[in-house]
This record gives structure tokens, sequence and C-alpha cells, in this order.
């Protein structure tokens, strides 16, 4: 369930989290916010113990990533474009 969340919003975003990596070394502020948005999500998810672990998911984890799922589902849906 995590890769399709990470899939999901890799592909929402325009594109995997190297290629935004060096978009944003070459100046793309859309890809900075992006590069900034999956460090505060990593420390989000430690801090809060949604991250899992060699010992199993976290309390959260599997909470969270429906929730992320729910969330890219509807941007993506509410964001598309009509083809006239």
């Amino acid at each position: 369930m995590g890769m399709v969340l990470a899939g999901l919003a890799f592909t929402l975003a325009g594109g995997c989290p190297g290629r935004q990596l060096i978009m944003s070394g070459e100046g793309d502020g859309d890809a900075a916010v992006f590069v900034f948005g999956m460090l505060v999500g990593a420390a989000f998810s430690h801090n809060f113990n949604l991250a899992s672990s060699p010992a199993g998911p976290g309390a959260f984890g599997p909470a969270a990533t429906i929730v992320g799922l729910i969330f890219c589902l509807a941007v993506g849906l509410i964001m598309r474009q009509r083809l006239d």
C-alpha cells in the first residue's frame, strides 16, 4: 500500500524523486518545494511513529497510508483537466 501511495504521489508531482531533486538544483521552485515536502514528511513520520521498522509497521502507519491515498486520489480527481 505504501508503494502505491508513493507511486501515485510521484506521478501527480510529475516525476520520480531523483528528477525532482535535479530540477530543484536547476532552480525549479516547484521541485524544490516537493523535495522539502519529502524531507518534512519523512521527519513527521519518524517523529510520530508512522514509519515502519524491521519490527513491523508503526501503530498508525496503515491508517496514515490510507489517508494519504484518499488525499492523493482526491487531488488527482479534482485537479484533472477536461478534454474538449
